[in-house]
């Protein structure tokens, strides 16, 4: 028979860096912008929930690095471990944002074409086949 496979880092102050150098890495390697700064705290749990939650998230980054694993993460970790008022985050490119922008509005004017074309062709209707 198996063994299951455990499913756990250990959320020390060596693991916890571990994770944010492959959260860099994974935005650096995408493009992606971070915004704010990784300034380390006192790595100091309140209860064994939270330190339960940060082993959980480290388990996760160690699998596969993703935006919002390194989101939720750095958010956790700076708001609810390192109590700071601020927390480091990832976000797509400024190109991918225009992108994205140019996309939205194109697809609401694309919308209100079809709508006026709706329009016209109920009014022409069989108009010029007679």
């Amino acid at each position: 028979m198996e063994t299951m496979e455990t499913k756990q880092i250990e959320a020390t102050k060596e693991n916890v860096e571990t994770a944010i150098n492959k959260i860099k890495a994974y935005a650096q390697e995408k493009g992606y912008q971070v915004v704010g700064d990784f300034k380390p705290g006192s790595l100091q749990f309140d209860s064994k929930s939270k330190q339960k939650v940060c082993k959980n998230y480290l388990w996760k980054l160690d699998k596969k690095v993703g935006m919002s694993n390194a989101n939720r993460f750095l958010h956790f970790l700076y708001k609810k471990v390192y109590k700071l008022e601020t927390a480091p985050c990832i976000k797509y490119s400024e190109q991918e944002l225009k992108i994205q922008q140019a996309r939205k509005a194109w697809k609401k004017m694309q919308a209100e074409a079809e709508k006026l074309q709706a329009i016209y062709k109920t009014e022409k209707g069989d108009f010029y086949k007679k």
